[in-house]
């Protein structure tokens, strides 16, 4: 994969999330092994929604883009936030024009940052540091183990897409990402393994390089230590068995059910079969997948068959090509 061009793969990136959202979707919630093999896009039972629609992992992907396109590379959380509570309230980067599908914690956290907006009228749009003052309310709100869905490690692909030329700006950016909808320690850290993954896949890291890098990372939490140092080597990801991996929205157990898809597979079609079919939080594993995976392949490795079956396929694209274009204003023209 070393050959791949970096537009390719921030594409593929960008593609990979909604593709593999859009293949988890029909079979979010249902149990592993009640549901007919996932072989391509369905109809979406949960919302009535057609085949190929991509859900809230997606949009909140494509906002946190959006604000990094908008800013010319400089991550405001502030803009991102603005850009969820549009999502949230009047349908901003759906695939449907309305916002169908959201999480809890999510929920409760754009609620305290649309009071927080309201309340400061006069905030200065462009601040890197406009959330600052907000963060504290997030904190107490949040800032316990029992908030540590995926709802944060879902959408952060576009930073290491848009830092990838410079890995500490890129995993401090993560953990801001994360923080002001899930402050949860935890919940940063999985951000900062998955958005380190990124980078190096950009950069053109073979998977043993990859998986390399996971048995060297030093954890912080735990219960991400009890979890991932079990794996060594590649082959310990290619051999462990499916019964092993859990596919709830534990931001753990999505980080490595995705992981594992990804290790275990060697085409993007494949590896995002894998993860769908794991079931339960399905679309949320499959994005995070198909945003490591399509920075791996490249977007020409993304089925065809699914990148023209998406929904709204143009505007997916639109944004992803306005990374693409960050990205070679960023390099010199490059």
């Amino acid at each position: 994969m070393t050959g791949k061009a970096l537009s390719s793969r921030i594409r593929g990136s960008i593609f990979g999330v909604a593709v593999a959202d859009a293949l988890g979707g029909p079979v979010e919630f249902r149990s592993r092994g009640t549901f007919p093999t996932v072989t391509g896009f369905l109809h979406n039972q949960t919302y009535n929604v057609p085949p190929g629609t991509w859900t809230d992992d997606t949009s909140m992907t494509l906002c946190l883009a959006q604000s990094l396109i908008d800013s010319n590379g400089t991550f405001v959380p502030q803009a991102a936030l603005r850009n969820y509570i549009n999502w949230y309230q009047n349908g901003y980067l759906s695939a449907t024009g309305e916002c169908f599908d959201i999480g809890g914690t999510t929920t409760t956290a754009l609620l305290i940052w649309g009071e927080y907006f309201e309340r400061l009228t006069c905030l200065d749009k462009d601040d890197p540091n406009g959330h600052v003052a907000g963060q504290p309310d997030i904190d107490k709100a949040l800032k316990f183990e029992r908030f540590c869905g995926n709802g944060s490690l879902m959408r952060v692909a576009p930073i290491g897409l848009a830092y990838s030329d410079n890995i500490d700006l890129a995993l401090t950016n993560a953990t801001l990402s994360s923080n002001v909808t899930h402050p949860y320690p935890i919940c940063a850290e999985c951000c900062v393994i998955y958005t380190k993954l990124i980078v190096q896949s950009l950069n053109g890291v073979g998977k043993d390089g990859l998986a390399e890098a996971i048995a060297n990372t030093t954890f912080v939490n735990e219960k991400i230590k009890q979890r991932l140092s079990r794996y060594t080597s590649l082959q310990d990801w290619e051999t462990r068995d499916v019964s092993d991996i859990k596919s709830s929205g534990y931001v753990i157990s999505t980080l490595e059910a995705a992981l594992w898809a990804f290790f275990r597979t060697s085409t993007f079609r494949d590896g995002a079969l894998e993860a769908v079919n794991l079931g339960y939080d399905a679309d949320t594993v499959g994005a995070v997948y198909g945003g490591l995976a399509g920075a791996y392949y490249g977007v020409e490795d993304i089925p065809t068959e699914w990148v023209e079956g998406l929904q709204k396929r143009e505007l997916v694209d639109q944004i992803a090509c306005g990374l693409v274009s960050l990205r070679s204003e960023q390099d010199g023209g490059q």
